[in-house]
């Protein structure tokens, strides 16, 4: 009974694991970069159109969808008609409620995660045309979001168990390693991930991915639309070798092998992956971190030479550390960003990442990809008046799309207040007309003694509770932080100024 104990601990421990990490993806693909407050109700309401298929079930059998979800079984004096009743209805809200919430937040293309081993300037990058859709569009297309998370995610639940029992049957150990990549950033990944294990004597070989890959993230795109189409790559990739197993997700690594050697892939890959362009955490905070330390690597990636012991650099460093000292965040997700503060400091002190010294004579420059993307000659070969007048050019493009953005951003929240404020007028409006009713029943209750101001005062407080519902989501909709982006990014353009003056 121990052993199976066990087993079903390490299976869920797992299984948990990587529905997180594809819950982190989802809402990232669905709605952007978000808050740390967002993130926990939109994580809800991802998680609610997971267990879409359980409120269909709800509907069919309810008692029994109710003893799956509480376990605790209903009394039976409650009518059966009413506990279908309230399945039909969140079957029916939850779908609207994805959509109306993805038609709230519209937002262009996906903005590509940042990496250093893209290529310098990532106004060059090729991007997918934006694709425009009403809000109603959008507000119906919750339906097929519904569908293809709970389609997904279900797939996932029934494959991650069988594969963590077919691995325990052969003595192998399976590792996720959290690893959020947009579709270009995954084909970089994938061939660093290759290219690190073949530098360590790992020779593993491409191979096709079975349907257990590819299905969950193929549902996505097809039924999900626009919204993951920038996420999901065209090729998936998988590596085999005799001991060790290696699928990358587009939103997590999984190696599967002798414990011996997956562990030691597993440094191998975290190490190598610091500096590429995909997200180690789901926390936007822990991101934030992440993107900093990238840009960090960017600059002593130029010339690593001259960049090593720079005093600029190791301010941009410490900067950030004060940063981690006070995120709030998880350890597990706040020990990934000080690790890789750890490897960034290493690196500006002249020395050679731990596992790669041996390998490599140059570990700034492993890959064609990454010395693209770091290379900048033609910069370097610049007279000074030259260079001079290129980081004027820079600057003023920069103040340029500062202020656009500014513009942009300015009536996105002129239009989000004026939102709030209509939603305030309704819900004031609802609000007087409950305290009528209220005011009304009580009346009815001092000058008659009968049954029927029972009813008065049910319909006055369903009235107060619905505003003081649409009180509250209209509160919560108003600008807390104006002009947000446009001071974060005059902020990461300071950064940016002063680690290439570096």
């Amino acid at each position: 009974m121990a052993i199976l104990q066990a087993i079903f601990a390490l299976i869920s421990r797992s299984l948990g694991s990587i529905l997180s990490a594809l819950f982190g993806w989802a809402v990232v693909a669905l709605f952007g970069p978000t808050s740390p407050r967002e993130k926990v109700w939109l994580s809800a309401l991802v998680g609610a159109a997971a267990a879409w298929p359980l409120l269909i079930l709800g509907v069919i059998w309810p008692r029994l969808a109710v003893m799956a979800l509480a376990f605790v079984p209903l009394p039976q004096w409650i009518p059966g008609w009413l506990i279908r009743s309230v399945w039909i209805g969140l079957a029916i809200i939850v779908p609207f409620a994805l959509g109306a919430v993805v038609a709230g937040r519209s937002r262009g293309p996906a903005a590509p995660i940042p990496g250093t081993r893209r290529v310098a300037s990532n106004a060059s990058t090729p991007q997918r045309s934006p694709v425009r859709e009403s809000k109603l569009v959008r507000l119906l297309r919750g339906i097929p979001i519904t569908l293809a998370i709970a389609a997904s995610f279900l797939i996932v639940f029934v494959t991650v168990p069988l594969k963590r029992l077919l691995a325990i049957v052969r003595r192998q150990v399976e590792i996720d390693v959290a690893l959020v990549t947009d579709a270009h950033g995954y084909t970089l990944v994938a061939d660093e991930v290759a290219d690190t294990l073949g530098r360590h004597g790992m020779n593993v070989r491409p191979i096709t991915p079975g349907w257990t890959v590819t299905a969950p993230s193929r549902i996505l795109s097809y039924l999900g639309g626009p919204s993951f189409d920038a996420y999901v790559p065209r090729n998936f990739a998988r590596f085999r070798s005799p001991e060790l197993d290696v699928t990358l997700y587009p939103n997590g690594l999984m190696l599967r092998g002798f414990s011996r050697q997956a562990a030691f892939a597993h440094g191998l890959l975290v190490e190598a992956l610091t500096d590429a362009p995909a997200y180690q955490t789901f926390d936007p905070a822990a991101q934030d971190i992440e993107r900093q330390i990238r840009g960090v690597w960017a600059a002593f990636g130029q010339n690593p030479a001259a960049h090593a012991g720079s005093v600029v650099l190791d301010s941009r460093l410490d900067e950030i550390a004060q940063e981690i000292r006070s995120l709030p965040v998880s350890y597990d997700e706040w020990q990934i960003v000080y690790r890789q503060a750890l490897q960034l400091d290493r690196a500006l002190r002249g020395h050679p990442q731990l596992l790669e010294a041996r390998t490599s004579s140059n570990p700034y420059m492993q890959s064609p990809e990454k010395e693209a993307a770091m290379s900048n000659g033609a910069t370097r070969s610049l007279s000074l008046r030259e260079l001079l007048g290129e980081i004027t050019g820079k600057v003023t493009l920069l103040a340029r799309k500062e202020v656009e953005l500014a513009k942009t951003e300015l009536k996105a929240d002129l239009a989000s207040e004026l939102a709030a404020a209509k939603g305030l007028v309704v819900a004031a409006v609802i609000a007087i007309l409950g305290v009528n009713m209220l005011l009304v029943a009580a009346a009815f209750g001092l000058a008659v003694y009968l049954p029927a101001w029972l009813a008065a005062v049910l319909i006055g407080a369903v009235l107060v509770v619905i505003a003081g519902i649409l009180g509250y989501v209209s509160w919560m909709r108003r600008v807390t932080q104006p002009l947000a982006a446009t001071r974060k990014t005059l902020r990461e353009d300071a950064q940016w100024a002063k680690e290439r003056l570096a």
